[in-house]
């Protein structure tokens, strides 16, 4: 999948410093104080980006101000991991200006998902680290969001995921590198150097707030790109705001079908109610028959 040898940040134990940052759309204090909380009481010191509460039209700062404190955050060796305080737009405006080298000399868990689905990808492809598709500080304090998150990071924990109401496109069982997350994102990334290789990979991929005709649009686009030809499996995770859901399976069914290899849909994972973290880049099985995903290593070193 990638060239570099894999990377894994160290664990994550009680009492270390992690780092907050807004890498695309603006937050305020009062959206991610639940989640800052949660983090204390692990308990965990906190390092806020410089730039974390910059307000620039609809990005969280300047693009440079941006990729100053995610540069920051891996310079620093007392930050232990990076959390993302939310999503929105604007990751992808700074995948060529990050220095992957050093993120590479300084390898550290780093967790976000919908949009920041730019930044996991191409920090995977580009130095080889494990990144962590899984809660903003904003969705840290939903449901289980956070012992989920906390065990992938502090221990040696190898999640088993059930679909939750999944539904089977295609039956089957395969093994293959994980890799996925935001659908328009990844779109974002398709004929750019940031994208690796879906060849062998069992892709999963969430979205929120798309029209129908757009999701068509979208998976229609990955389709006729071949990236989806050689894929090992497929995991639809939750659809948000979409419309009508029967009306969102019957567009999956007929895009996905023709695809063969194993397809479900209602992986717990994305901008629903259960957002279940998952490592971007380790080996995984994909059992639609059960309805289960399974991951195969630690995501920690």
């Amino acid at each position: 999948m990638v060239s570099l040898p894999i990377i894994k940040g160290p664990r994550l134990q009680p009492n270390q410093t992690v780092g907050v940052i807004a890498p695309a759309s603006p937050v305020s204090q009062s959206e991610i104080l639940h989640g800052l909380r949660l983090l204390e009481s692990f308990p965990l010191k906190i390092r806020l980006g410089s730039h974390l509460f910059a307000h620039l039209n609809y990005l969280a700062g300047t693009d440079q101000d941006r990729v100053s404190d995610l540069h920051q955050m891996f310079s620093d060796p007392d930050i232990k991991a990076i959390f993302s305080a939310r999503g929105g737009y604007g990751s992808v405006r700074l995948l060529n200006k990050i220095d992957f080298d050093l993120i590479r000399k300084n390898p550290k868990i780093l967790v976000g998902f919908s949009d920041l689905t730019a930044l996991l990808i191409a920090i995977y492809k580009e130095s080889g680290l494990i990144t962590i598709h899984g809660p903003t500080l904003s969705d840290l304090p939903k449901n289980k969001n956070w012992p989920n998150l906390s065990r992938l990071t502090t221990t040696s924990h190898r999640p088993q995921i059930i679909f939750k109401q999944g539904r089977i496109i295609n039956k089957g069982e395969a093994r293959g590198i994980l890799l996925g997350g935001n659908l328009s994102t990844i779109c974002s990334l398709l004929d750019t150097s940031f994208l690796p290789s879906f060849e062998g990979a069992i892709l999963f991929l969430e979205e929120k707030g798309e029209s129908p005709h757009r999701l068509d649009r979208m998976l229609t686009h990955l389709l006729l790109s071949g990236r989806l030809d050689r894929l090992s499996a497929l995991a639809i995770g939750q659809i948000e705001d979409c419309g009508e859901k029967e009306l969102i399976y019957t567009l999956l069914k007929e895009r996905l079908c023709g695809l063969n290899i194993p397809v479900a849909i209602g992986l717990p994972i994305g901008h629903g109610v259960e957002n279940i973290a998952l490592p971007i880049g380790l080996p995984a099985v994909l059992d639609t028959e059960s309805m289960l995903l399974k991951i195969e290593e630690s995501s920690v070193s």
